[in-house]
């Protein structure tokens, strides 16, 4: 058997969580190979080249105390039925921190001068694929009349076309996805849409005609911006990823998100690459082996040294739009018989149940990984920002049950909970899906994105 090598996050107690809540401390992290095949390990890793990013966009939080997964949840459940600017442009797209999910801005359509007719507040999300933006057909709630006028209206676009179907026709019915907390509804039709500089043409996306779900109700929800494969997108629509691909709008086709776990510090997504100053240590990539979802291979998962892998697990799956780790109902019951909620001062103190989890992964060269992810990262704490365990207080395990289409399972999830600890990168390398790459390393906290539009 292969030598296990490990990610893990230097040891520490929980009584750090406060410098964590306040975004300063940066844990140490890194790989450690089994000392005979060091030398060999270091030739056959896969390691992000560190190419700097081209543009990021500033994402925002949604306010403490809101509860839920927006997107991951149904998106993974599938549906239910400025001008191109020069390469070599220093760009990043900031992104609005709204507990759960992260929100930032695109605009869509052109106006008479030349810029976007709506700017819309999207999740950006990596486990689905369409594009979704709030229009003036949206009048009930939470939409409302006077928010409707405010909304994209194809009438003030210079830009828009109706969307043709397969045979020739415009298109002229609704489509609907069905998400773990909501539900989407609208037609379809063909925009500009621009992200920080980058403006992509000729773009396929549904114009939102009904919310339905109190998720839609809780935060300033505009749409979504979906950035998973074209495997998983409703009727073959191109998605928005792929038009930026075979419009050469970046160098490196790539994206990677920078969460901070402060809502008062910026977070990001940056397009094309990565900013080193985020991060700590070399990022590590790792094939996805079924372009639906961005899934990487999963040999096990444990508890400290408890195995729940005789659920079969085969996947791991990276989804910015999930807030919590997640795992299929099997796990899931036996995770959370272990992970009881307790005072924060009960998981501090009693490290044999409330022990590190570990993802066993398997790299390129067919290497076995170890991600371990220490207390302070899975455990929330009731009066911390929704990050990580508090020094008082009650606590509780950051898990919800999920189970994916059988065709892409089983598998477990690492959304935002995840994400906020660790700089994530969602690579397509030319832009062949069998070339996609998901890297990740420890995040450094409360940083400020360089770049930010």
């Amino acid at each position: 058997m292969s030598p296990l090598r490990r990610i893990q996050a230097s040891p520490r107690g929980l009584r750090a969580r406060g410098a964590l809540a306040s975004g300063v401390a940066v844990v140490a992290f890194g790989w450690h190979a089994a000392p005979a095949a060091a030398t060999k390990a270091v030739t056959e890793e896969e390691i992000h080249g560190g190419s700097e990013a081209e543009h990021a966009t500033q994402l925002f939080r949604r306010s403490k105390g809101q509860e839920g997964a927006l997107i991951g949840a149904g998106a993974l459940a599938g549906p239910a039925a400025g001008a191109l600017r020069p390469h070599g442009m220093n760009l990043t797209t900031p992104l609005e921190d709204m507990t759960s999910e992260y929100i930032g801005r695109i605009g869509v359509g052109t106006d008479r001068d030349g810029g976007a007719q709506f700017n819309a507040r999207v999740v950006f999300d990596t486990g689905s694929t369409n594009l979704w933006v709030a229009s003036v057909l949206c009048k009930l709630s939470p939409c409302s009349h006077e928010k409707a006028s405010k909304f994209y209206d194809p009438k003030k676009s210079l830009t828009q076309k109706a969307f043709v179907t397969k045979e020739g026709a415009p298109s002229t019915s609704d489509i609907d996805i069905v998400f773990g907390t909501g539900e989407l509804k609208g037609p379809l039709r063909v925009d500009t849409c621009r992200v920080g500089p980058m403006a992509v043409t000729h773009q396929p996306f549904a114009m939102i005609r009904e919310m339905t779900g109190r998720v839609f109700e809780s935060f300033p929800f505009e749409g979504i911006l979906g950035l998973g494969f074209p495997s998983l997108s409703f009727g073959g629509i191109t998605p928005f990823f792929e038009h930026v691909i075979d419009q050469k709008l970046l160098k490196n086709n790539e994206f990677s998100f920078y969460l901070n776990a402060d809502p008062t510090k910026p977070s990001a997504i940056l397009w094309g690459g990565v900013n080193k100053s985020l991060y700590t240590g070399p990022i590590r990539m790792f094939p996805v082996v079924q372009p639906h979802y961005w899934a990487i291979e999963l040999v096990d998962f444990r508890i400290g040294d408890k195995s729940y892998g005789d659920g079969g697990m085969k996947r791991l799956i990276f989804d910015s739009g999930t807030t919590f780790f997640t795992a299929p109902p099997m796990i899931y019951d036996e995770v959370v018989h272990r992970l009881k909620p307790a005072p924060c001062s009960t998981v501090e103190s009693d490290s044999e149940r409330y022990a590190p989890l570990v993802y066993v992964l398997r790299s390129a060269s067919g290497k076995k990984y170890e991600l371990t992810l220490p207390q302070d990262i899975y455990m929330l704490g009731d009066s911390s920002l929704g990050t990580s365990a508090v020094d008082e207080g009650h606590c509780k395990p950051a898990f919800m049950q999920l189970d994916v289409p059988r065709q892409y399972g089983p598998a477990m999830i690492l959304g935002e909970v995840f994400m906020r600890s660790f700089f994530t990168v969602f690579s397509r390398g030319s832009g062949d899906v069998r070339e996609a790459r998901v890297g990740f390393a420890r995040a450094r906290r409360g940083l400020a994105p360089g770049g930010l539009a």
